[in-house]
C-alpha cells in the first residue's frame, strides 16, 4: 500500500529533481575550477578568492619533491638495475666493440701498424679488455652512481621545476592526470542532486 502519492502531471514535479541536478552539478564544477581559480589573489569585499593550486604552488612544489626522493627515484634500485647480470653484459659487449673499433681505426690510419700488427694480437687485447670490463665495470657504476647521487639534489630539482611552472601549465599539467576524476565528481554531484530532489518530492508529499 502506497502512503504517498506524486502527482507528475505538474510541471514543478519534474522542475525540482532537475534544478536539483543542476545545482549538484554546478556546485561541484564551480569547487573544481576553484581549484585552479583564480590564478591571482581577488578581493571581493572581506574575502580574498584565490586558486587552490596556484596559492599553494610552493608548497605543492616541495612536497612533490619530498615524495619523488623519498618515494619514486631510488638510487639503490638504480644500482641494482645497471648491475643486473643482463644490462652489465650489454654494457660489456658495447664497450669491448667501441674499444675494438678504436683500435683498429687507429691502425687503419697507420699502414705500417696495420701491416706489422697481427689479428691474433688485436683479437687478444679484446678479450683481455673484457676480462677488464667484467672484473671492474660493477665498481665503475657502483662508484659513478653514488657520486651521481652525492651530486644530484632530486628534491631540490623537482621543486625548482614545479615551482616554476606557470599557473596554466600546472593546471593542464594537473587536467591531463586528472580529467576523468574530474568529469566523474561532477556527473556525481548532479545524480545526488537529482535524488536529493526525488527525497524532497517523496517528503512533501507524505
Amino acid at each position: 500500500m502506497l502512503l504517498f502519492s506524486i502527482s507528475f502531471t505538474s510541471w514543478q514535479t519534474y522542475a525540482v529533481p532537475i534544478i536539483g541536478a543542476f545545482i549538484g552539478w554546478l556546485t561541484n564544477y564551480i569547487a573544481i575550477k576553484m581549484l585552479f581559480h583564480p590564478r591571482k589573489p581577488m578581493k571581493l569585499l572581506f574575502v580574498t578568492f584565490h586558486g587552490i593550486f596556484a596559492k599553494n604552488k610552493a608548497r605543492i612544489a616541495n612536497k612533490l619533491g619530498t615524495v619523488v626522493q623519498r618515494d619514486l627515484i631510488n638510487f639503490s634500485d638504480i644500482k641494482d638495475r645497471f648491475k643486473d647480470p643482463d644490462a652489465l653484459s650489454n654494457f660489456k659487449e658495447e664497450i669491448a666493440i667501441r674499444i675494438d673499433d678504436a683500435i683498429r681505426d687507429r691502425l687503419a690510419k697507420t699502414p705500417v701498424l696495420n701491416t706489422i700488427v697481427p689479428e691474433s694480437f688485436i683479437q687478444g687485447i679484446h678479450k683481455t679488455i673484457v676480462k677488464e670490463i667484467e672484473t671492474n665495470l660493477p665498481q665503475v657504476i657502483d662508484s659513478s652512481i653514488t657520486k651521481i647521487e652525492q651530486k644530484l639534489d632530486i628534491q631540490e630539482l623537482v621543486r625548482n621545476k614545479v615551482a616554476n611552472f606557470s599557473d596554466e601549465k600546472l593546471e593542464n599539467l594537473l587536467l591531463d592526470i586528472t580529467a576523468r576524476e574530474f568529469k566523474f565528481i561532477e556527473l556525481i554531484g548532479g545524480i545526488l542532486g537529482f535524488l536529493i530532489g526525488i527525497i524532497q518530492l517523496i517528503i512533501q508529499s507524505i
